[in-house]
Protein backbone atom coordinates (compact mmCIF):
# COMPACT_ATOMS: atom_id res chain seq x y z
CA UNK A 1 0.00 0.00 0.00
CA UNK A 2 2.90 2.42 0.78
CA UNK A 3 4.64 1.68 -2.78
CA UNK A 4 0.65 2.53 -4.11
CA UNK A 5 0.28 5.72 -2.84
CA UNK A 6 4.26 6.85 -3.39
CA UNK A 7 3.55 6.01 -6.90
CA UNK A 8 0.61 7.88 -6.74
CA UNK A 9 2.83 11.31 -5.61
CA UNK A 10 4.94 11.06 -8.69
CA UNK A 11 2.50 10.80 -11.45
CA UNK A 12 1.77 14.43 -12.57
CA UNK A 13 2.08 13.99 -16.29
CA UNK A 14 4.69 15.90 -17.57
CA UNK A 15 3.94 15.31 -21.07
CA UNK A 16 2.32 17.97 -23.22
CA UNK A 17 0.82 17.52 -26.65
CA UNK A 18 -1.96 19.63 -28.81
CA UNK A 19 -4.88 16.88 -27.34
CA UNK A 20 -3.39 17.60 -23.79
CA UNK A 21 -3.95 21.72 -24.18
CA UNK A 22 -7.27 20.91 -26.25
CA UNK A 23 -8.98 18.95 -23.16
CA UNK A 24 -7.38 21.42 -20.58
CA UNK A 25 -9.62 24.47 -22.82
CA UNK A 26 -12.56 22.68 -22.95
CA UNK A 27 -12.87 21.04 -19.71
CA UNK A 28 -14.70 24.10 -18.09
CA UNK A 29 -14.93 27.88 -18.55
CA UNK A 30 -12.61 29.98 -18.57
CA UNK A 31 -12.74 33.93 -17.58
CA UNK A 32 -11.75 36.65 -20.10
CA UNK A 33 -11.43 39.90 -19.55
CA UNK A 34 -12.10 42.37 -22.68
CA UNK A 35 -10.72 40.13 -25.22
CA UNK A 36 -12.44 40.43 -28.78
CA UNK A 37 -13.49 38.09 -30.97
CA UNK A 38 -14.61 37.87 -34.93
CA UNK A 39 -18.31 37.88 -36.77
CA UNK A 40 -19.01 37.14 -39.77
CA UNK A 41 -21.57 39.66 -41.60
CA UNK A 42 -24.29 37.09 -41.03
CA UNK A 43 -23.53 36.96 -37.15
CA UNK A 44 -23.68 40.56 -36.88
CA UNK A 45 -27.11 41.08 -39.15
CA UNK A 46 -28.61 37.76 -36.52
CA UNK A 47 -27.74 39.85 -33.72
CA UNK A 48 -29.27 42.87 -35.17
CA UNK A 49 -32.55 41.27 -35.83
CA UNK A 50 -32.85 39.41 -32.31
CA UNK A 51 -31.90 42.54 -31.01
CA UNK A 52 -28.59 41.89 -29.04
CA UNK A 53 -27.55 45.31 -30.85
CA UNK A 54 -28.72 48.22 -33.10
CA UNK A 55 -28.31 48.76 -36.81
CA UNK A 56 -24.94 49.50 -37.30
CA UNK A 57 -24.66 53.53 -37.45
CA UNK A 58 -21.55 55.34 -38.21
CA UNK A 59 -19.34 56.02 -42.17
CA UNK A 60 -22.40 57.17 -43.63
CA UNK A 61 -23.52 53.42 -42.79
CA UNK A 62 -21.29 51.91 -45.29
CA UNK A 63 -19.65 48.83 -44.91
CA UNK A 64 -15.79 49.77 -45.56
CA UNK A 65 -16.15 53.08 -44.38
CA UNK A 66 -13.61 54.07 -42.04
CA UNK A 67 -15.46 53.18 -38.68
CA UNK A 68 -18.73 51.93 -38.50
CA UNK A 69 -20.20 50.48 -35.10
CA UNK A 70 -23.58 48.41 -33.72
CA UNK A 71 -24.46 50.08 -30.49
CA UNK A 72 -24.66 46.96 -27.48
CA UNK A 73 -28.36 46.09 -26.21
CA UNK A 74 -28.71 44.85 -22.99
CA UNK A 75 -29.55 41.55 -24.38
CA UNK A 76 -25.90 41.10 -25.82
CA UNK A 77 -24.59 42.37 -22.78
CA UNK A 78 -26.15 39.02 -21.46
CA UNK A 79 -24.59 37.11 -23.52
CA UNK A 80 -21.02 38.93 -22.51
CA UNK A 81 -20.57 41.08 -25.24
CA UNK A 82 -18.86 44.06 -23.52
CA UNK A 83 -18.73 47.25 -26.04
CA UNK A 84 -20.56 47.70 -29.27
CA UNK A 85 -19.83 45.88 -32.00
CA UNK A 86 -17.02 47.19 -34.81
CA UNK A 87 -18.63 46.72 -38.07
CA UNK A 88 -15.65 48.22 -40.35
CA UNK A 89 -12.39 49.57 -39.14
CA UNK A 90 -9.51 50.42 -41.10
CA UNK A 91 -6.93 47.30 -40.43
CA UNK A 92 -9.94 44.77 -39.62
CA UNK A 93 -11.28 42.80 -42.76
CA UNK A 94 -14.28 41.54 -40.30
CA UNK A 95 -16.37 42.61 -38.08
CA UNK A 96 -15.55 42.36 -34.12
CA UNK A 97 -16.63 42.87 -30.52
CA UNK A 98 -14.71 42.58 -26.90
CA UNK A 99 -16.25 40.28 -24.63
CA UNK A 100 -16.04 39.87 -20.53
CA UNK A 101 -16.94 36.93 -18.52
CA UNK A 102 -17.12 33.29 -17.96
CA UNK A 103 -16.72 31.10 -21.19
CA UNK A 104 -16.59 27.79 -22.63
CA UNK A 105 -13.38 27.27 -25.33
CA UNK A 106 -12.22 25.69 -27.67
CA UNK A 107 -8.62 24.99 -29.17
CA UNK A 108 -8.68 24.54 -32.96
CA UNK A 109 -6.45 21.72 -34.08
CA UNK A 110 -2.66 21.77 -35.25
CA UNK A 111 -1.56 24.39 -32.25
CA UNK A 112 2.26 24.98 -32.05
CA UNK A 113 3.55 24.32 -28.52
CA UNK A 114 6.61 25.81 -27.09
CA UNK A 115 8.45 25.50 -23.99
CA UNK A 116 9.06 28.04 -21.42
CA UNK A 117 11.52 25.98 -19.27
CA UNK A 118 10.39 22.97 -17.81
CA UNK A 119 7.22 23.55 -16.20
CA UNK A 120 5.44 26.51 -18.21
CA UNK A 121 4.24 25.68 -22.30
CA UNK A 122 3.40 28.32 -24.73
CA UNK A 123 0.76 27.52 -27.13
CA UNK A 124 0.14 29.47 -30.25
CA UNK A 125 -3.08 28.86 -32.09
CA UNK A 126 -6.80 29.25 -33.03
CA UNK A 127 -9.03 29.68 -29.86
CA UNK A 128 -12.87 29.95 -30.69
CA UNK A 129 -15.45 31.40 -27.92
CA UNK A 130 -18.86 29.12 -27.37
CA UNK A 131 -21.55 31.99 -27.61
CA UNK A 132 -24.80 30.32 -26.41
CA UNK A 133 -27.02 32.10 -28.69
CA UNK A 134 -28.62 30.72 -32.46
CA UNK A 135 -26.96 33.89 -34.10
CA UNK A 136 -23.52 32.03 -32.81
CA UNK A 137 -23.61 28.36 -34.14
CA UNK A 138 -20.43 28.45 -34.46
CA UNK A 139 -18.06 29.46 -32.42
CA UNK A 140 -16.17 32.94 -32.58
CA UNK A 141 -12.75 33.14 -33.22
CA UNK A 142 -10.61 34.86 -30.33
CA UNK A 143 -8.10 37.51 -31.77
CA UNK A 144 -4.01 37.30 -31.06
CA UNK A 145 -2.33 40.37 -30.24
CA UNK A 146 0.68 41.56 -31.81
CA UNK A 147 2.72 44.44 -30.39
CA UNK A 148 0.56 45.24 -27.52
CA UNK A 149 -2.38 45.86 -30.42
CA UNK A 150 -5.20 43.04 -30.91
CA UNK A 151 -4.86 41.50 -34.60
CA UNK A 152 -7.17 39.39 -36.70
CA UNK A 153 -3.57 38.29 -38.53
CA UNK A 154 -1.89 37.00 -34.99
CA UNK A 155 -3.17 33.90 -33.51
CA UNK A 156 -3.95 33.86 -29.47
CA UNK A 157 -1.06 32.85 -27.41
CA UNK A 158 -1.79 30.51 -24.30
CA UNK A 159 0.49 29.93 -21.42
CA UNK A 160 0.11 26.22 -19.34
CA UNK A 161 1.85 25.42 -16.30
CA UNK A 162 2.82 22.54 -14.49
CA UNK A 163 2.02 22.13 -11.04
CA UNK A 164 1.11 19.79 -8.17
CA UNK A 165 -2.23 19.09 -10.03
CA UNK A 166 -0.68 18.44 -13.40
CA UNK A 167 -1.04 20.64 -16.36
CA UNK A 168 -3.05 24.05 -15.94
CA UNK A 169 -4.48 26.71 -17.96
CA UNK A 170 -2.12 29.81 -16.73
CA UNK A 171 -3.43 32.97 -18.74
CA UNK A 172 -3.47 34.58 -22.45
CA UNK A 173 0.12 36.39 -23.11
CA UNK A 174 -0.75 39.62 -24.06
Amino acid sequence: MACLAFAATGCVQKEFQDVKAQNIISSGPIHLDAEQVTLTQAQVDCGVQNELWDQPSGGGGVVGAPHVTARLLPAGRDLHFDDDVVVSEPGFSRPYAQIRGEFMMQLADGPTIRDEGSDSKLVEGKLMVIIPHTCFSDPLPLLGVRKGRFTQDALPILEFHLGNNGWQFEKLVH
